[in-house]
């Protein structure tokens, strides 16, 4: 072949190669032939292209709130299913109430403990926020009495003294009557819950947190807790004319402490900071709680109130301070907010209270003066009216006698209610009236007065003179009915004599209080 043959073949080929590319090029994009890419789709498999489970929402919680009756229970939470308990909670202070989170759709069980005794209601699924009401149900009857038995205890002094109190807020707390608190040493006090029962307890070494001698209040705080089975109280309410309550406390009577004892009365007279109760309550139940009928509210505190009046028989009123006094008291110390800011306030109001110690058993030994020779000439006055309807009868019944003779029969008459009748009307005023007397422990109160250099010496001669007529008007009670217990006096002539016994008793034992009163 030519060699021009060949290179015209080698040509003719090159433009074949050259219109093969030419075709294989794409086209310009154009809007006719572009495709766009599929859009982003988070449930779609990029991969596989088929769907994905789309994720579950979080599962939503509700809140239970569970409201029950009685301070210091314990309310659980379980899951009625796996039988476990989901949350728990011990009411404090004044909650009557606990909230709780639950998942949804849980079956729940809810649970209220306290003082040996439990409640439950039956499964619920929580679908929402709910609200559950479940009660001990012990604020009535017997229950009520035994469950406030459980938080009042006995105080008793060194010196024989005694009256009552209570605990409030917590198991370490207790409150009581400021002249309760009658000892130098604040820790010699003792406690005593459940007294001469198989479960009696007793505490002591206690610390002053307040002292209001004018108030008559005070509240210690102990070392420890009592035991959880001892129910506390709490100042949620305030006391209205008419409202039904329950006193609790150790009545006593000759010195002697009684087993704890509840009474119901009314409120007869609100004041402030006080009020009056409509039966005469006995001095052992100083310090002791009132509290609301049906309620675990206590709204006062018992206590002791002279009331200035030449006439004796208007000192039975028994009164009680409000119990805002203790709360505001306790409510104060624990706002503290370190262990160290409670400890010196407990420090000062210790301080205080040593220093002015003698001024406040000079106070309350006049107090006893007063009000225990009232009782006295109660008794006294008592029987001279007996005495003389006695004779006025007996005189109404003679038939017509010479003077003589009438004289003869009355003299008699005399020796015959001397020996016969007065003893046992002595002994009926007595046993109605001896529950009033205060003074069981008056002699070494008054010692410790004349003892104490702090107390003023004129504040010391004038309680001196009222202890006088007071042991006065104590022996005219006690020895009337005998043959010679009058002194020879007639019966105008006792009468006269023991008013005027009263009387100086009186003015000397206020000479006394108004010294001493609470500055």
């Amino acid at each position: 072949m030519k060699i021009e043959t060949i290179i015209i073949l080698i040509l003719f080929l090159g433009i074949l190669s050259g219109c093969d590319k030419i075709g294989s090029q794409e086209a310009p994009p154009t809007v006719e032939n572009t495709v766009s890419p599929p859009a982003y789709n988070p449930y779609i498999d990029p991969q596989t292209g088929l769907p994905i489970q789309a994720p579950k929402p979080p599962a939503k919680d509700y809140e239970l709130t569970v409201t029950t009756d009685i301070y210091g229970t314990t309310i659980r939470v379980k899951d009625a299913v796996k039988e476990e308990v989901i949350d728990s909670k011990e009411l404090t202070r004044g909650d009557l109430e606990a909230k709780f989170t639950i998942p949804t759709n849980t079956d729940y069980i809810v649970e209220v403990e306290g003082y040996g005794n439990l409640q439950q209601i039956d499964s619920q699924k929580m679908e929402d926020d709910q609200t559950v009401e479940l009660k001990l149900d012990l604020l009535f009857g017997s229950d009520f009495r035994e469950l406030l038995k459980s938080a009042t205890c006995l105080v008793q002094m060194p010196d024989g003294g005694f009256g009552s109190g209570f605990l409030y807020g917590d198991r370490q707390t207790i409150v009581t009557a400021a002249h309760c608190v009658a000892a130098k040493n604040v820790g010699d006090l003792t406690y005593t819950f459940f007294p001469d029962e198989d479960r009696e307890v007793t505490f002591k070494d206690a610390r002053l947190m307040f002292y209001d001698q004018k108030q008559d209040v005070a509240v210690l705080r102990l070392p420890e807790p009592v035991p959880a089975d001892h129910y506390w109280l709490w100042s949620a309410g305030t006391a209205t004319n008419g409202a039904d309550v329950m006193v609790m406390g150790n009545p006593g009577r000759n010195g002697e402490y009684d087993p704890m004892y509840a009474r119901t009365c009314k409120v007869a007279d609100v004041r402030p900071d006080e009020f009056r109760l409509d039966v005469e309550i006995y001095p052992g139940y100083s310090g002791g709680p009132v509290v609301l009928e049906g309620t675990s509210e206590v709204i006062g505190i018992v206590s002791y109130k002279i009331i200035r009046s030449t006439d004796y028989q208007q000192l039975g009123y028994s009164f009680a301070r409000s119990g805002d006094i203790a709360a505001d008291a306790y409510e104060q110390w624990n706002s503290l907010a370190t262990s160290d800011l409670q400890e010196r306030s407990i420090e000062r109001v210790e301080e205080r209270y040593s220093r002015e110690f003698g001024r406040h058993l000079a106070n309350s030994t006049a107090a006893a003066y007063y009000g225990d020779s009232a009782v006295y000439t109660l008794i006294c006055m008592s029987l001279t009216n007996d005495y003389r309807m006695y004779m006025i009868k007996k005189i109404a019944s003679l038939p017509p006698l010479t003077l003589s003779q009438r004289n003869l029969v009355m003299r008699n008459a005399h020796k015959e209610y001397i020996k016969d009748v007065a003893p046992e009307i002595a002994e009926k005023v007595r046993e109605r009236v001896s529950p009033k007397l205060r003074g069981t422990n008056v002699d070494k109160d008054h010692e410790l007065v004349m003892a104490d250099e702090s107390v003023n010496e004129v504040v010391k001669k004038s309680l001196v003179k009222a202890r006088e007529g007071y042991l006065e008007l104590k022996e005219a009670a006690e020895t009337i009915v005998k043959q010679d217990g009058g002194k020879d006096r007639s019966a105008d002539e006792f009468e006269k004599y023991v008013v005027d016994l009263w009387s100086d008793v009186r003015f000397h034992s206020e000479e006394v209080l108004d010294s001493t009163a609470s500055r």
